[in-house]
Formats: C-alpha cells, sequence, structure tokens
C-alpha cells in the first residue's frame, strides 16, 4: 500500500464485492441492494457494473442496518446520516477553530513579551 492510501484515504478504497460484504455484515445480498436503491449509500462500481464497497461503506452499512432493525425508515436514516455527517464536519471547524485560537493567543503573548521588552529598553 503507497503512502497516498493510508489513514483515512485507505478506509475509502472500494475493495470489497456484495458478497464478502453480505457475509461480513450477515445480511442478504438484495438487503444491501435495497438500501442503495433508497440512497443511503452509494458504493463504487467496478466495470460500470459489480459494486465495491469501501471499510468506509461497511461502517455505514452497519449503521444503516441497526437503525433499520430499530424501526427507522429510510427517511429517517438519511436524515440521521446527514445530521451526523454535519456533527463531524462541526467537530473538525471547532478544532481547526482552536488551533487558530491556539496560535494567536501564542502570537499575542509574543507580542506582549516584544512589547515589554521594547518598554524596558527606552527607560534605560
Amino acid at each position: 500500500m503507497s503512502a497516498k492510501h493510508t489513514g483515512e484515504n485507505a478506509a475509502s478504497l472500494p475493495k470489497y464485492t456484495i458478497g464478502v460484504v453480505s457475509q461480513l455484515l450477515g445480511l442478504p445480498p438484495q438487503v444491501l441492494r435495497r438500501y442503495e436503491e433508497a440512497g443511503l449509500l452509494e458504493p463504487a462500481r467496478q466495470s460500470g457494473k459489480n459494486r465495491l464497497y469501501s471499510d468506509q461503506d461497511v461502517a455505514m452499512l452497519e449503521e444503516i442496518a441497526q437503525l433499520s432493525e430499530q424501526g427507522v425508515n429510510a427517511a429517517g436514516i438519511r436524515h440521521i446520516i446527514q445530521i451526523r455527517q454535519e456533527v463531524l464536519i462541526l467537530q473538525q471547524e471547532v478544532k481547526e477553530v482552536r488551533a487558530t485560537l491556539l496560535r494567536v493567543e501564542e502570537e499575542h503573548r509574543i507580542f506582549q513579551l516584544t512589547f515589554q521588552q521594547s518598554d524596558k529598553k527606552k527607560l534605560e
């Protein structure tokens, strides 16, 4: 595996056929197709016809299956997935804002030290 396909990139690489995913999740292939038809997931296609699922797809299918078992319909599942994706985006934005805040605080601290040293030199 190349350096380009590590971490999150590797998780998004399509590699599992519908048969393998069916066995991994214990779900019949027709259920996986039904989830796709409902617009809950869109696996990659190999040569335009064979479905290939990534690790991310498999994790999403597990979540979809759990929600379905709890009686949530396709529209509800779509809504829950959308909200969870929005939460992830917001969490990333919060992380970036915190990093920016830390950088600005450090720059402010350095500015204050520089200003204080400048004032001391003026008084001497």
